[in-house]
């Protein structure tokens, strides 16, 4: 059948209410639907009428096909106990009757020729054509029969005719098979029989009590009636096509006009219809009501005389015969073209109200509703269904320490259409814990850290045929601030795995692309492994467990300026206004990879901080010397190797003028000699090599050394000795090192309206184990894929892994007046950044020996609710708020992150209505107290 198209059923409305007016009495007035008051169980009764129209209407088609009351009642006994099927079948045969030859003249042709003398002649001819003709008797047989079960043998009697026709040709070929028996064509009436009273009256009613019934169009007695009308539909087709395409191309040169037979004019009764007339309503409803059954009757009453009018017009075309295209034949087909027409209309009736509730819906709010439009309301409804302390907020943090500005900002943001990039919601937890994480930057270099830590549970949602939406981590950092971005997994409880790695400083804007994938739901998965062996199911449990874990997308930002004050020894803030010398510390670490060593203070530790920064200050600018000499000294090498190039050629250079360089006094430079007044070996560029042994220490690692071999540590040069410290400072003791926090319980907190950590706000209970231990990240997926298939009644959410893109894109700005520019970042120079970011972690943590207090870490755990439709189909389709089903993934989620029943997180308000819609997390509290942590201690401290 074809799709519901809006203008074209229009039309066949308005046509069959131009008939209707002359079928009622004047007082009636039925209109459209939409054109009278009603109430939404109106269009359950709507629904009902025209199916059962459409069902009656049928069974008047078959009655007009030749189904007696005696036949009806007959079938009506075999659908009790086993089907009844229709069916046509047809058989043809083709003999050869006789040769006949006959002469055939053709017209005269007068030729005219002229004689010698002038004169004329004509002549005449004529050319007779002696033909052969061959004659063939064609017969055919046909019936419309309907038998129970398989026996076919045993048959209710619709229709049956035989006949036959000569057919001639010009050559002695068969021009049909000589035999043909034509596959039947078949069609289920079992389910239009079986809704037919004792009175022979047709009835359907929709079970508004099944759980599978959503709207007056989505329910399973409508799709039964749809499903057994579309069978029809394709019978009558079949039945149609065989009559049109192969019975009548036997007879030739019929003269007759075949396009007569059409259903022009035969009223269909199926027409979805209110009348606002209290008296005569059948809904019982106030002010509207679907026709009464006095005009369902009058409207069939009506079918069947336009029905007869049609064929008795057909019988003055066409013969009573025995030929094939006789009277019989066109009225079966007007009858069956009919009966596709009715069909049709059963579908559009139901795919109308459907409509209407649809174009009532948008005309409540005023327009379409779109994804992104419902993806605003529920950040508005958020904000109403949960307490402020638990409320989901975006994903956009403060880099910083207390008390200072912040060094930069870490988001996740979604872009959605043409909008600006939005930072996503989500829940959050907030976690002081006090034992360390580590993380490996090589096989035998671990590096630990604290800080904060936050637990992101984000919740989205996917309609049917949406795109996905776009997710982007971005990092920006201020003004001569920088900072360490890692991003990776949660290895263990206390274990995590940087995948990548990044410096991010002055004004960098780093955007990393996010890539989802969704795994099956607890319910899919379930059934997928029902059916396999206990090996491959332990396989396939092993894999998602995997994949439940790789769901913790895992965000670490270690702060560089608090952590270069620790490794230098200096009091603490002594760099916050040193802009310049922490730019040269940073060069000096990355760019060069100075051994932290030898530019910590190592002076007395009772000097002042002004003190310490000073020696720092002094360290530092004797090793830019020593780099800038070593950086003189290349050039001298390189102008003495163009000089010998030069000279082989023939050609007389310029000697190099050392002294431009301005090289310092008592400098020499002379080829540098070693012990026993020898030159040293290696040429210019190995003295300065041994210089710089003798007069710093030693030379810069190289790159390629492991970030856990650090150089031995040397003295400073000699020329620049440390200020002299007092007689009574003059051996101090050795600086102890500085000792490990002690452990402490592990809390969590509700992260504020601001995605700050809060000062006095709910403790997050459960979070933690007991006795300090650190939280284990890596249970609470599982607990998530147990809740979700406890709790989701409708199987929709999935566990959503998020990876990083392939191609990073960083907005860097050079200087301060300098454009901002921006760059790829493919594979090859994400390894580059890495290694540098993991140089200088190795740098500031003296290889792992010092640990990094100023971080962290953030954990995002992401699910997606999918539903199966579009978001209209879904509201009305399945008649279901989409709002409600988000709402509820979100507590389930927010239940777990915070160990916390729905009743504590949800807004008084809002408890009543949401127990009322998902009464099984009202039922759930236990199962959520029983998995926190007793003792906690009051919800109000930290």
């Amino acid at each position: 059948m074809q799709r519901y198209d809006e203008q074209d059923f229009r039309a066949k409305v308005d046509a069959a209410l131009e008939r209707i007016r002359t079928i009622l009495e004047n007082t009636r007035n039925p209109r459209y639907p939409a054109d009278v008051p009603h109430r939404y169980d109106d269009k359950y009764l709507l629904a009902e009428f025209v199916a059962g129209v459409s069902m009656a209407s049928l069974l008047q088609c078959l009655e007009l096909v030749g189904l007696s009351a005696e036949g009806l009642a007959s079938l009506r006994e075999w659908a009790k106990t086993r089907s009844v099927t229709l069916r046509l079948a047809a058989q043809e045969d083709c003999r050869f009757l006789r040769e006949e030859t006959r002469k055939v003249e053709s017209a005269e042709i007068v030729t005219e020729t002229r004689g010698l003398l002038g004169g004329k002649s004509s002549t005449t001819q004529k050319v007779v054509t002696q033909v052969t003709e061959y004659f063939w008797r064609f017969d055919f047989k046909y019936e419309i029969v309907a038998y129970q079960g398989n026996a076919p043998e045993t048959t209710v009697v619709l229709l049956t005719r035989s006949g036959g026709v000569e057919i001639k040709t010009g050559a002695k070929t068969t021009p049909r098979p000589k035999v043909v028996a034509r596959p039947p064509v078949e069609v289920n009436i079992t389910w239009l029989l079986d809704r037919i009273d004792a009175e022979l009256r047709s009835s359907f009613v929709i079970d508004r009590a099944d759980k599978a019934c959503h709207t007056p169009r989505r329910n399973r007695q409508i799709d039964a009636a749809l499903r057994e009308a579309a069978q029809f539909h394709v019978w009558c087709s079949q039945v149609a096509s065989y009559f049109l395409g192969e019975l009548f191309t036997a007879q030739q040169e019929h003269g007759r006009d075949l396009s007569a037979i059409n259903d022009h004019g035969v009223f269909v009764p199926v027409v979805p219809l209110f009348e606002a007339n209290p008296g005569e309503r059948g809904a019982g409803t106030d002010g509207a009501g679907v026709l009464p059954v006095s005009y369902l009757n009058a409207f069939l009453a009506e079918e069947r005389r336009s029905l007869a009018e049609k064929c008795r017009s057909l019988s003055t075309m066409f013969p009573q015969d025995a030929s094939v295209i006789t009277a019989v034949e066109a009225g079966l087909l007007v009858t069956l073209l009919h009966a596709k027409q009715v069909c049709q209309q059963l579908s559009n009736g139901v795919d109308y109200i459907e409509d209407l509730l649809r174009k009532q819906l948008i005309a409540a709010i005023g327009k379409e509703v779109t994804p992104a439009d419902f993806n605003a309301y529920m950040e508005f409804h958020h904000r109403k269904l949960v307490k402020p302390e638990f409320r989901p907020q975006p994903f956009s943090h403060a880099i910083r320490r207390p008390d200072h500005y912040p060094e930069g900002v870490l988001s996740i943001e979604a872009e959605r259409g043409a909008g600006m990039p939005d930072p996503i919601s989500t829940t959050v937890a907030w976690s002081a814990a006090r034992r360390p994480m580590s993380f490996a930057l090589d096989a035998s270099t671990r590096v630990s850290f604290l800080g904060d830590r936050f637990l992101h549970a984000w919740i989205s949602h996917q309609f049917s045929g949406q795109d996905g939406v776009a997710l982007s981590l971005v990092a920006r950092a201020r003004q001569f601030s920088s900072f360490i971005l890692l991003v990776g997994r949660i290895a263990s409880a206390t274990e995590f795995e940087p995948r990548f790695g990044i410096i991010v400083q002055n004004k960098d804007l780093l955007k990393i692309p996010l890539m989802l994938e969704q795994i099956p739901t607890p319910k899919e998965f379930r059934d997928a492994i029902e059916s396999l062996s206990p090996e491959q199911q332990r396989f396939a449990r092993a894999f998602r467990g995997m994949q439940l874990e790789s769901s913790m997308f895992g965000v670490c930002v270690v702060q560089i300026k608090p952590q270069l004050e620790k490794l230098l020894k200096l009091a603490p803030d002594s760099l916050t206004k040193e802009i310049r010398m922490t730019q040269e510390l940073l060069s000096l670490f990355i760019e060069y990879q100075i051994p932290s060593d030898l530019l910590s203070y190592d002076g007395p530790p009772e000097a002042s901080p002004d003190e310490k920064l000073a020696r720092v200050k002094g360290y530092i600018e004797k090793m830019r010397e020593m780099i800038d000499l070593s950086k003189r000294r290349e050039i001298e090498e390189e102008q003495e190797r163009e000089a010998l190039r030069l000279a082989e050629a023939n050609r007389t250079p310029p000697a190099p003028q050392y002294a431009s360089f301005g090289a310092p006094p008592g400098m020499a430079y002379a080829a540098p000699m070693v012990s026993g007044g020898a030159a040293a070996p290696g040429g210019p560029r190995m003295a300065m090599e041994a210089s710089l042994s003798r007069s710093v220490g030693g030379p810069p690692r190289p790159s390629g050394m492991a970030p856990g071999m650090a150089p031995p540590r040397l003295a400073m040069p000699a020329a620049a000795p440390p200020p002299p410290a007092p007689a009574a400072m003059a051996a101090p003791p050795r600086e102890p090192a500085r000792e490990r926090a002690q452990p402490a319980q592990a809390v969590t907190h509700a992260v504020d309206t601001a995605g700050r950590r809060p000062a006095a706000q709910a403790v997050s209970e459960g979070t933690a184990a007991e006795d300090g231990e650190p939280v284990d990240y890596t249970k609470i997926p599982g607990e998530l894929d147990t809740r979700f298939e406890q709790l989701d009644e409708d199987g929709a959410l999935r566990a959503t892994i998020l990876h990083p893109g392939d191609t990073w894109t960083r907005t860097a700005q050079k200087g301060l007046l300098s454009a901002p520019t921006q760059k790829s970042l493919p594979a090859k120079e994400q390894k580059e950044e890495k290694n540098r970011a993991f140089d200088l972690l190795d740098a500031l943590s003296k290889s792992g020996a010092l640990p990094f207090e100023d971080a962290s870490l953030h954990v995002v755990i992401a699910a997606t609710h999918c539903f199966d439709r579009t978001l209209l189909e879904t509201v009305i389709q399945d008649n279901v708020n989409p709002v409600e089903k988000v709402e509820r993934s979100l507590m389930i989620v927010a239940t777990t992150i915070h160990r916390r029943p729905a009743a504590e997180l949800l807004a008084e308000d809002q408890r009543e209505r949401f127990f009322t819609t998902s009464p099984r997390l009202d039922q759930a509290v236990s199962d959520v107290k029983e998995a926190s942590e007793p003792g906690r201690g009051d919800p109000a401290e930290r």
